[in-house]
């Protein structure tokens, strides 16, 4: 396969390639699927829209994972429920926040989010 042909195979291919990485990498580590995502459709939209439609591409993947290590007995109801409640708060609060911000912030909160993630997972 030549560079040519690998490049238009990339880009026919983006939408599948970039869910399939998602995927696995959000069943994997139990999230950063979005952070493949979200540059990646930032190329074909606004920041805002990119952020909202990453949202909902990782639900049905988080579902999916749930689901998965709930029936091998990975992880119980009883473990999530401290947090869920919090979690569903910050979630109603950050669908707020993200539609009264403009790209820039988004971009700048983004990239510093990434940044202390990745130093976080090099310090563990």
């Amino acid at each position: 396969m030549t560079v040519v042909n690998g490049m238009k195979f990339l880009k026919k291919h983006i939408n599948l390639i970039v869910g399939a990485f998602s995927g696995i990498i959000n069943g994997l580590l139990g999230a950063g699927g979005g952070m493949l995502a979200v540059p990646t459709l930032k190329t074909q939209t606004e920041p805002q829209k990119a952020h909202a439609t990453t949202v909902a591409i990782i639900m049905p993947m988080c579902l999916v994972s749930s689901i998965w290590y709930l029936c091998t007995n990975k992880v119980t109801i009883s473990d999530a429920m401290p947090y869920a409640p919090y979690g569903v708060i910050g979630a109603i609060i950050g669908a707020f926040l993200l539609a009264r911000l403009n790209a820039k912030w988004l971009r700048i909160i983004f990239n510093l989010f990434m940044l202390w993630a990745g130093i976080r997972m090099i310090m563990k």
